[in-house]
């Protein structure tokens, strides 16, 4: 199942539904940063090249949050509140999915990193 889900198109969505995407999974692989942002919301980030992302509906769903250098975009939905894409700070012309929704992943063995975020200088 989980070379199944590598190296292939995945669609993901908000709890609701109203937010819908799609990406290239290229390999099962997250991110788990510690920063003060993402250790509340428990995002697990999968980083994609922005041609790799195609949001397919909910474009008038979703709100932006911004903080600190005010570099990086947190997407989430107006209607249920689920975070489900970024562009990072690090690299804000990427996309870092949020793994957690995506259902065909979620019993999958995903192979988790930390990212110190909340010791990472700007």
């Amino acid at each position: 199942m989980a070379s199944e889900q590598a190296c292939a198109w995945q669609q993901g969505q908000c709890h609701c539904g109203a937010v819908r995407f799609e990406f290239l999974l290229a390999s099962l692989k997250g991110m788990s940063c510690n920063c003060s942002y993402c250790v509340r919301k428990a995002a697990l980030h999968h980083r994609v090249s922005a041609q790799n992302f195609r949001l397919l509906a909910g474009t008038e769903q979703l709100s932006t949050y911004q903080f600190g250098t005010m570099r990086a975009r947190h997407f989430f939905c107006r209607q249920c509140g689920i975070h489900t894409h970024c562009h990072p700070r690090s690299a804000p012309e990427q996309v870092n999915v949020n793994l957690h929704c995506v259902d065909a992943v979620q019993d999958a063995p995903i192979e988790v990193s930390l990212h110190d975020g909340r010791s990472w200088a700007a």
